[in-house]
Order: C-alpha cells, then structure tokens, then sequence
C-alpha cells in the first residue's frame, strides 16, 4: 500500500474509506505518524534498474530495496539479529 497525504488535516480513514480496495494514492507534504503497524506485500525488483519511482521501498526475505532515482534501485542486506 502507498500512503501518500496531500494535506496534513487529511483523515486517512475517512479516505481509505471511501476506496474500493482500501488503497490510497496521495502526496505527502511534511511528516506522518503511525500508531501501529504498516503491513506491505514482499516485491524484489528484478535489477537495479528495474522501473521504479525515486523514494520507493520495497523488500524480501534477503533484502530492503531503495529506488533512489528514476528506475534505479539500491539493495541492502537483511540480516537476523
């Protein structure tokens, strides 16, 4: 899910209402707190150059990956602690 505010008075929940899928699809200016959990599908982008959109995050079982600029994906290793 891509959680993106357009304005900080926003009620995300009113919006995530008013979708179909529960998705929501907005600019976010300044910052956004989350009481409680974001949960996101896994996605591994195929190469670093894979299409993606600067600001992007995404993960899998070995990796978090950061689009960094236009279809350019950066990867670090995820590692048991």
């Amino acid at each position: 899910m891509t959680v993106r505010i357009e304005k900080p008075s926003l009620n995300l929940r009113e919006e995530l209402a008013k979708g179909t899928d529960n998705t929501l699809d907005k600019v976010v200016w300044g910052d956004l707190t989350v009481n409680g959990t974001i949960t996101a599908t896994p996605y591994t982008p195929a190469s670093a150059s894979d299409t993606g959109t600067a600001g992007q995050v995404a993960w899998d079982d070995s990796y978090i990956y950061i689009c960094t600029a236009t279809d350019t994906w950066k990867r670090v290793a995820v590692a048991t602690w």
